[in-house]
This record gives structure tokens, C-alpha cells and sequence, in this order.
């Protein structure tokens, strides 16, 4: 059965007229009756009635015109479905992002390829740097903006998106919050709300190291995921937390923001793809978001 000979019969049970029908594919009116019968005879059942005055559907055709219809019209819709997906206008994408990402421009630059883009449906996920490299390469998520690592994994194509440094976040009425800067060496005794190593392995290591570079371990005082988090125990008392210096863009009441004198490295989130892969759909939403990065 061949999807021309549905769509003759199509425009045949429509017409109820050879002619007519012929007209319509753009056929002449053997090849149409040649087609017709080679139907029915697949079938094994007769869909029209044939008289020398009229053309009528027969009861098995009435069914099977439903049918087809149906059949015709998902095709259609299979069509421009890939078609939406070829043009980047349609589709699934999974976006990974750390958490430090919501004090960014990035979620704007989301807000922009949805605006942009209402039929492709989006999910976004928020994990780690190592969870989200893993779920790329094994094909869990089509992008990530994740912590740079200093290299790039052979399996992964990678983009400067934010560059950013390090800022102090503590309780209003801390002792420290009295100056404009503080010196890192100023935490010693001082303790700190930090990320669990595991899930954030690098911010994690780069700030100890930092701490350990000017003469002290840091007392962790609180372990957080999220920045919101972090910020809420500063908020409650129960210690400080060196943050993305974005996260000044959301204030939070008892919280204020000094900078951070220290030898911390600055802050680079990357946004990341499965080396090789170059479809419009992943080239709509770099386009959308790049111009929002690049800034602190």
C-alpha cells in the first residue's frame, strides 16, 4: 500500500468523480483508476460502487475514509513537527544550569528563547557541574552552564558564558560588615556556609585552597546546595558565605555584601553541548542566551 493510492482515494471519496479526482492529485485518469483498483485488490474488499453515471463509496469505503483521514492527517502533523524541529522552532531541549546560575542573567536569557520559541518545550534542570557533564555525554541533557574546570572533556564542546568573582556575604550586623572590604584571612576564626563538596567539588576545593593560602582551614559551619539556602542561614546568624558576586543582584533582608580581598580565583561558567551535535534547535537557544553572559 502506498500513501499516493490513500490520497487518491482520498480525493476520489471526496469528488464521487474520476475526472475530478485526476484534476486534483494532478494525475490523468488511467493512472488514478489503475491505482484504485490495485487498492481495492490489497483490500480484498470493494470501496466504491462504479456505474456509468455515478460514483458511490460503499460501506467498507466509509470506513476506510475515516480511517485514512486520520492516517493522513498525523502524517501531516508528523511533517511539521519535524519541520519545527529542523528549523529550531519546535521540539524538546533539556537545559542543566548550577544553581549559582539564577543570580545571573541567565534566566532572562531563558525567558528570551521561550518568548522566542513557545513550541519547543523546555526543561530545565538544575545539578551540578560533574552530574551535568555525565548527563550530556550520555545524552540526558542537550546543554549545560556549569562550572568551568579548567578543560575541556573530549566528548564536550564548550563556550565562555560568565565571567565573575568571588564576594562576601554575611549578617548585617556582623563586625565585618562595618568595612567596605574584607580580607579573607579576616575568616579565620569565622564560620562559613559552604557548598557539600560532592555536589560542587570545584567551587568547593578552589575556596579551601584559597583559605589554606593565606594561613588557615576554614570552620564550615553549614553545608547548602542553593544559594538561596546559603543566604537564608547568613540571614539566621549562623555564619558567612563567599558567593558569586551575581548574587548581589538579588538582596535578601539581613544580608549585606562586602568584597572579598583574597587569592580566589575568578568565577567562569561555561555553557556546554555533546561535541559533534549542530541542530537549529541547540543553535536557537545559544543565540538566545549568549548576549545575556559575559558579565558578573
Amino acid at each position: 500500500m502506498e500513501l499516493r493510492q490513500l490520497r487518491y482515494f482520498v480525493a476520489l471519496a471526496e469528488e464521487l468523480h474520476f475526472g475530478r479526482a485526476a484534476r486534483r492529485v494532478h494525475v490523468s485518469q488511467p493512472p488514478l483508476s489503475q491505482q484504485i483498483r490495485a487498492l481495492e485488490e490489497e483490500l480484498g474488499a470493494r470501496l466504491f460502487d462504479r456505474t456509468s453515471r455515478r460514483v458511490m463509496l460503499t460501506p467498507e469505503g466509509e470506513a476506510f475514509l475515516e480511517d485514512v483521514r486520520g492516517v493522513l492527517r498525523g502524517l501531516e502533523e508528523a511533517v511539521d513537527r519535524v519541520r519545527g524541529v529542523a528549523q529550531g522552532e519546535r521540539g524538546r531541549l533539556r537545559v542543566g544550569f548550577v544553581g549559582s546560575a539564577v543570580s545571573t542573567r541567565f534566566p532572562a536569557g531563558v525567558a528570551a528563547f521561550r518568548e522566542r520559541h513557545p513550541a519547543v518545550r523546555l526543561e530545565l534542570r538544575e545539578s551540578g557541574t560533574l552530574v551535568q557533564r555525565r548527563a550530556i555525554a550520555e545524552g540526558r541533557l542537550d546543554v549545560g552552564l556549569f562550572r568551568n574546570l579548567g578543560e575541556t572533556p573530549d566528548d564536550l564542546t564548550t563556550e565562555p558564558f560568565l565571567h565573575d568573582s568571588y564576594i562576601l556575604a554575611l549578617p548585617e550586623r556582623h563586625p565585618l560588615a562595618r568595612r567596605d572590604s574584607v580580607n579573607l584571612a579576616d575568616l579565620r576564626d569565622v564560620p562559613l556556609v559552604m557548598y557539600p563538596r560532592p555536589v560542587f567539588p570545584a567551587a568547593y576545593d578552589a575556596i579551601i585552597e584559597a583559605c589554606r593560602s593565606v594561613g588557615f582551614s576554614p570552620r564550615i559551619g553549614q553545608e547548602a546546595v542553593s544559594i538561596g539556602t546559603q543566604k537564608a542561614l547568613v540571614a539566621a546568624g549562623t555564619g558567612v558565605a563567599i558567593v558569586p558576586g551575581a548574587t548581589r543582584r538579588e538582596p535578601r533582608e539581613g544580608v549585606a555584601y562586602r568584597t572579598l580581598a583574597g587569592p580566589l580565583p575568578d568565577i567562569r561558567l561555561d555553557l556546554a553541548w555533546r561535541k559533534g551535535r549542530d541542530d537549529a534547535l541547540l543553535r536557537a537557544f545559544l543565540d538566545a542566551v549568549r548576549p545575556f553572559g559575559m558579565e558578573g
